[in-house]
């Protein structure tokens, strides 16, 4: 291949980058109980409304006529100045650093958790699962995990997730060496923006694979391209140096490219007719005091075109609908680019049951469960970094692709996931999707806020509980300090142990008396986002402790903040 090609490839590592973080962590600059302090203070009141209310914001288009219709439904009213504070509810494509500035803590629902990169972008995730291992490797006995299995949804619905397997092991429940192990399902990976990873990857990299180069924060396969021989790994590495090199880079660092990463290309995916798909589903982080986390199905993504090793057209390569609405096919045959998952386990059952040993219905019982067991542990690499507040909701796109060996391997995550409705499955998963996030959110939130148990849900319908975490660390009311609880309830937990009864819900037991203000007198209970009142969150019993400490790197921990937002991937 020449080496014009290679300089077509890289050209664009040379604009300046649009997708520029527009947060700092300076944004959550008062501490989490000392706002909710503030709001709940007597003779505190929310800023004047115009209008009857409740009201919600919606920014962009992304499953704007989905959410806009679930809150009409609700009787609330629609506004258009993004710089009004008076909302129940804001869903925001791009996270914006008034948003958060301006959250009123335990009155307001606000979409996307502020520093959610650290799973949402590609640096993000690879710093965070890099560091979670390092962190229980020095930590780790050789002890083994005791297997368990998912907690479910309780509702017994969704009976396919119920089918008799082999269970996995969840991370909540793992001893000091039975975690799961990174490269057991995340592509070798290494960072471009760092002298001793590149310089690694040039190394070793010889023209037997294939490597894929990203963009941290870019979706839609933007600025996405391969890497299959020396001639166009020395363009790269060319291009690289004459960037670092330039001294308008050191002069103005978040004018230059932004930072990517180079994956180990998964060349033998498994194909549907020939074509090769991933599959998307999601992780729901319907609250964030106590963190309640669920897995949610999705879809599978198909190539217009069948899967050919060798082509340099990247919509061969890549799922995404954005890349295959560029075929002149797509408006005949996008349905046939989007499959229902009932669809790909009629398929796989069909094709590969037999011949390969599966078991019966592999997609809802195998694939599901080792989805479940990747985004666990993810989510728990990260739950001690990520910003939380009562209020705070996320809905987060995960990709996932599986190999012809059935080996499932996770490709990223991504906020803000395409809300889109151009095809038929779509719109059927879509709004389900939606409107049980909300609806999740809702009763998550006015029951953390009254300090009820979370138990049963009466929203959940098809998402299954991942991470109860009524146990863990949270802020004391009127306090910065932290008291300590017990490890979060994961799956393992509720089936060794029957689930224990709080003192104040025994029979003939007195419920907590609500805080006093300075002047002795109860305080004004604040409206929650569905206008009903709402009590406070109640003291923990333990003694005090200290937070629990982040386990990252000041310099991996700042790698997200230049590009992350993910504007409908």
């Amino acid at each position: 291949m020449g080496s014009s090609h290679g300089d077509r490839l890289l050209c664009q590592l040379s604009p300046p980058d649009r997708d520029a973080d527009p947060l700092e962590d300076t944004v959550a600059g008062k501490p989490r109980a000392a706002l909710l302090e503030r709001h709940l203070l007597a003779g505190e009141q929310p800023p004047p409304s115009t209008g009857c209310g409740p009201f919600f914001y919606i920014g962009g288009t992304n499953g704007a006529s989905i959410i806009s219709s679930y809150c009409k439904g609700k009787g609330w009213q629609r506004i258009q100045d993004s710089r009004r504070g008076d909302y129940r509810l804001k869903w925001c494509e791009v996270k914006c650093r008034d948003s958060y500035g301006s959250f009123r803590e335990g009155e307001q629902l606000l979409y996307q958790i502020p520093n959610n990169r650290l799973l949402t972008t590609k640096i993000g995730l690879l710093s965070t699962l890099r560091e979670h291992s390092r962190v229980v490797s020095k930590t780790s006995p050789s002890a083994q995990a005791k297997p368990c299995v998912p907690l479910g949804n309780g509702s017994g619905k969704d009976p396919a997730l119920d089918l008799e397997e082999p269970p996995w092991t969840s991370p909540g429940c793992l001893g000091p060496q039975g975690f799961l192990k990174m490269e057991e399902f995340f592509p070798e990976t290494y960072r471009l923006d760092i002298k001793e990873e590149r310089e690694a990857f040039f190394t070793l990299f010889d023209e037997t694979q294939t490597w894929i180069c990203k963009p941290t924060a870019s979706n839609q396969g933007k600025g996405i391209f391969l890497l299959r021989n020396q001639e166009e790994v020395a363009a790269l590495q060319a291009k690289i140096q004459s960037i670092e090199e330039d001294p308008s880079h050191r002069k103005t660092p978040f004018r230059a490219p932004q930072a990517r990463i180079v994956q180990r290309y998964i060349q033998n995916p498994l194909l549907l007719d020939g074509k090769k798909f991933d599959v998307r589903a999601y992780l729901l982080v319907a609250c964030a005091v106590p963190y309640m986390v669920f897995f949610g199905h999705g879809y599978a993504r198909l190539t217009l075109n069948p899967y050919d090793p060798c082509s340099q057209d990247l919509s061969g390569h890549l799922t995404n609908q954005f890349m295959q609405k560029k075929s002149p096919l797509y408006v005949l045959l996008k349905e046939d680019t989007v499959w229902s998952m009932e669809q790909l386990n009629r398929y796989i059952n069909s094709k590969f049951r037999e011949p390969r040993g599966l078991p019966s219905d592999w997609v809802f019982t195998t694939f599901t469960k080792r989805m479940q067991q990747i985004m666990a542990h993810c989510f728990l690499a990260v739950k001690s970094k990520l910003e939380c507040k009562l209020g705070y909701f996320d809905l987060i796109g995960c990709d996932f692709l599986i190999d012809d060996n059935f080996k499932v391997w996770l490709l990223e995550m991504n906020s803000n996931p395409a809300l889109h409705t151009n095809c038929e499955v779509l719109k059927e998963v879509v709004p389900r999707v939606v409107m049980e996030t909300l609806d999740l959110a809702l009763e998550t939130f006015q029951k953390s806020l009254r300090g009820q148990k979370m138990l049963p849900l009466l929203s959940q319908r098809r998402f299954v509980l991942l991470l109860n975490g009524e146990t863990d660390v949270w802020p004391r009311p009127g306090s910065s300090r932290y008291v300590p609880r017990p490890p979060p309830r994961m799956a393992c937990e509720a089936a060794s142990a029957a689930p224990q009864t709080r003192a104040a819900d025994q029979p003939g037991a007195r419920r907590p008396r609500p805080p006093r203000s300075a002047q002795g007198h109860p305080r004004p209970h604040s409206p929650g986002p569905d206008g009903a009142p709402a009590g406070e969150r109640p003291r923990a019993d333990s003694t005090e402790a200290a937070r629990e400490s982040s386990p990252g790197s000041a310099g991996e921990d700042r790698e997200g903040r230049r590009s992350e937002d993910h504007r409908g991937s």
